[in-house]
């Protein structure tokens, strides 16, 4: 009994210091002076990241490998909004903000940019989660 009450103590404290240094530092050079994976530190931070962990980690990574489409990481375009025939849909990473596409039926209206810290929570949550898989998974080295 009290041998779990103390493990429990260490993991909260191992977790809190991920998370500060995580801030510190950013989770892409968190990632790379430990060696671990998302996976690994997601298990021990139960994903409890700020806004702009996920920003500073996408903006990072922009700016390793350039700007890139869902397209250039074989991975599908995040929805974003539909009203109605009007269909809109997250398909850009640049440096600064995403570009939504907008179609009507099967009509392509164009696009719109989106700043990263204009993105609601759960969108920007999406976003991170589709650029952390496709760095993790290599898919970021042949763009």
């Amino acid at each position: 009994m009290m041998r779990d009450i103390i493990v429990k103590i260490l993991n909260e404290q191992k977790k809190e210091r991920f998370l500060e240094d995580i801030e510190k530092l950013g989770l892409l050079q968190f990632m790379e002076m430990t060696s671990l994976s998302y996976t690994k530190i997601w298990s021990i931070t139960n994903g409890e990241f700020t806004n702009k962990v996920m920003i500073d980690f996408i903006k990072n990574i922009v700016r390793e490998y350039g700007s890139f489409s869902v397209y250039d990481i074989d991975e599908d375009p995040i929805f974003y909004y539909k009203s109605g025939d009007t269909y809109k849909e997250i398909t850009y990473f640049s440096y600064q903000r995403v570009s939504v596409n907008v179609f009507e039926g099967n009509n392509n209206l164009g696009d719109f940019h989106v700043y990263y810290e204009n993105l609601g929570d759960d969108m920007l949550t999406n976003v991170f989660e589709l650029i952390i898989k496709a760095y993790e998974s290599g898919k970021l080295e042949n763009i």
